[in-house]
C-alpha cells in the first residue's frame, strides 16, 4: 500500500507526505514502516502502543497531517488508489470529497450490516451520505478547525461529515472501485468464510452507543 500510494503521488507532482497509523498492531507493521522511513523521510509512523480503535486512528492521522489537503484510506488494498486522481481532480469548489463503493465486493453479511447502518443513520440525522463508513476521503485540511471529532469506532465518518455538512462545508460524493479483500483479517469480525461475516457483538453495542451519543450532541449543539 505505501509502495502504491507513493508511486500514485509522484506521478501527481504534488508535495505529499505518507502517514501509516500503527493501531496496536502485533504483525510487524510499525518496523516496516520504520524500514521505510529511513529510506524516505515522507513517510511517516505514528504508533498508538495499544490498540485504540479505528476512530481514533483516523483522528491521529489527521492530527499528525501537515498537508493542506488530507486523505485517508484503509491499508488492506480493497481501494485502487488509481482512483485517487480523479477524487484530487474533483476537489475544487468543495471541503470534502467523500467517495463511495460502485460495487462492493464484501461478504453479503457485510453488505447488510452496512445497508442497516446507513439506514439508520439517515433516518437519525433526517438525511445521509452514500455508503458513509467508506474509507475513501479527501478532506480541506481547515476543515479541522472547526470540526473536532470525538467517536473512537467506525462512526467517526458519519461524525465528520455530519459536522462539516451543519457548518456549511460543501462535500462531494462520488464512486470508485473496490476489490475483494485477498489477505489479512479484520479486527471486529469473528469469522469470515462465503456469504458470512460476523461481527464481534461489542462493536455493533459500541457503535450503536456512539451514535447515540452523536444524535445528543447534535441535538444540544454541542459540536465545538
Amino acid at each position: 500500500m505505501v509502495s502504491s500510494a507513493s508511486g500514485m503521488l509522484e506521478k501527481l507532482g504534488v508535495p505529499w507526505e505518507i502517514i501509516v497509523v500503527d493501531d496496536g498492531s502485533t504483525d510487524g507493521t510499525a518496523a516496516s514502516v520504520l524500514r521505510m522511513s529511513m529510506q524516505d523521510d515522507r513517510i511517516r509512523l505514528v504508533s498508538h502502543g495499544r490498540n485504540l480503535g479505528f476512530g481514533m486512528a483516523v483522528r491521529t492521522g489527521i492530527a499528525s497531517a501537515r498537508h493542506p489537503w488530507i486523505f485517508y484510506t484503509d491499508c488492506d488494498g480493497q481501494f485502487d488508489l488509481d482512483d485517487f486522481r480523479m477524487v484530487w481532480d474533483l476537489k475544487e469548489g468543495c471541503d470534502i470529497v467523500s467517495a463511495y463503493r460502485r460495487r462492493r465486493r464484501d461478504p453479503g453479511l457485510r453488505l447488510v450490516y452496512s445497508l442497516c447502518y446507513n439506514t439508520l443513520s439517515w433516518m437519525m440525522f433526517w438525511g445521509g451520505f452514500k455508503d458513509v463508513d467508506s474509507s475513501f476521503k479527501l478532506y480541506r485540511r481547515s476543515v479541522f478547525d472547526r470540526v473536532h471529532p470525538v467517536s473512537t469506532c467506525g462512526v467517526v465518518d458519519l461524525e465528520i461529515l455530519l459536522l462539516a455538512r451543519g457548518s456549511g462545508m460543501r462535500i462531494r460524493q462520488i464512486p470508485v472501485s473496490h476489490r475483494p479483500r485477498r489477505a489479512g483479517s479484520v479486527s471486529f469480525e469473528t469469522v469470515r468464510h462465503g456469504f458470512f461475516a460476523w461481527v464481534r457483538p461489542r462493536a455493533i453495542i459500541e457503535m450503536a452507543e456512539q451514535l447515540i451519543r452523536l444524535r445528543i450532541r447534535t441535538w444540544r449543539g454541542d459540536v465545538g
